[in-house]
C-alpha cells in the first residue's frame, strides 16, 4: 500500500476519502463504537464468512473429503459463544422497542469491549481463500488459504472503520486491539526507550507505557500508579 503525507504530517493512503484527503482524517477520541460503526464490522465478518475465510482454522469439509470448501459456521459459532459469553449470536445489529401499541428497530450495539474481542477472535481465525481445483460433482471448489494475506486486509477494513468513525482504538499487527494515545503523546509513547541504566526502572516505565495504551480504563489508571512507583524509585 503506497502512503504519502498531507500538509498536516498525517499519514494517508490510497484508500483514504476524499475528506481525508482534503481535511484530514477525524478526531480520533470516540470511546465507544457506535450501532453503525458495530454494523460495519459485522458485513465485513458476514462477508468474509461467505467467501470461506474462516474455514482456515473452522473447515467445512468437501463430503468426498477432498479439502476445504468453506467456513463451518456452527462449529465457529460454538466456539465464538464459548470465549465470547457475553456475545448474542446471530450476530445482532438492531434492537426491537415499542412505541405505544407500535414496534420498530433500533441500531444495536454491544459494549465496547465485547466488540473489541469479537474483533481480536476473527483477526485469529481468518486467512485470504485462495481457489484451487474445480470438484464438478459438488459444484464447489477446494480451498486453500494465505494466512497473513487474509489477516492483513481484515486488520485495514476495520482500523478503515475505525478511523472514519473517529475511534480511539487500533487493530495492530500482532492481533490485538490498541488504544491509542492523544494525538500529542502519540509519537513519543509509540517511540518510547527507557535506558536508565536502572534494569527495574525501566521496566516501570515500559509497563506504565504498555499500560496508558490499554483500552481497558482501570488499565490505564493502573499505568499513573506505575508511573508513580517509577518516580519513587528514580
Amino acid at each position: 500500500m503506497t502512503e504519502k503525507f498531507n500538509s498536516g504530517n498525517q499519514r494517508i493512503n490510497r484508500l483514504d476519502y476524499f475528506s481525508d484527503r482534503e481535511n484530514g482524517s477525524r478526531p480520533r477520541v470516540e470511546e465507544n463504537i457506535s450501532p453503525s460503526a458495530w454494523g460495519g464490522i459485522v458485513a465485513i465478518v458476514q462477508s468474509l464468512g461467505r467467501s470461506g475465510a474462516f474455514g482456515i482454522k473452522y473447515p467445512d469439509m468437501c463430503p468426498d473429503g477432498a479439502g476445504t470448501v468453506g467456513t463451518d459456521e456452527k462449529t465457529l459459532s460454538l466456539v465464538l459463544r464459548a470465549e465470547i459469553p457475553a456475545l448474542e449470536w446471530p450476530l445482532k445489529t438492531t434492537t426491537e422497542s415499542q412505541d405505544g401499541f407500535s414496534y420498530y428497530q433500533e441500531p444495536f450495539a454491544p459494549a465496547t469491549f465485547v466488540i473489541l474481542d469479537f474483533i481480536e477472535f476473527f483477526y485469529r481465525s481468518v486467512g485470504k481463500p485462495i481457489q484451487q481445483d474445480f470438484h464438478k460433482f459438488f459444484q464447489h471448489h477446494h480451498l486453500s488459504f494465505d494466512k497473513q494475506a487474509g489477516q492483513d486486509e481484515f486488520r485495514t477494513s476495520i482500523n478503515r472503520i475505525f478511523s472514519r468513525n473517529g475511534i480511539v482504538y487500533n487493530l495492530s499487527a500482532t492481533g490485538q486491539v490498541e488504544r491509542l494515545a492523544p494525538p500529542v503523546l502519540r509519537e513519543v509513547l509509540s517511540n518510547a526507550l527507557f535506558a536508565s541504566g536502572d534494569g527495574t526502572l525501566d521496566r516501570m516505565f515500559e509497563e506504565a507505557r504498555q499500560k496508558y495504551l490499554s483500552p481497558d480504563l482501570r488499565i490505564r489508571q493502573e499505568a499513573l500508579e506505575r508511573l508513580w512507583d517509577g518516580w519513587e524509585r528514580f
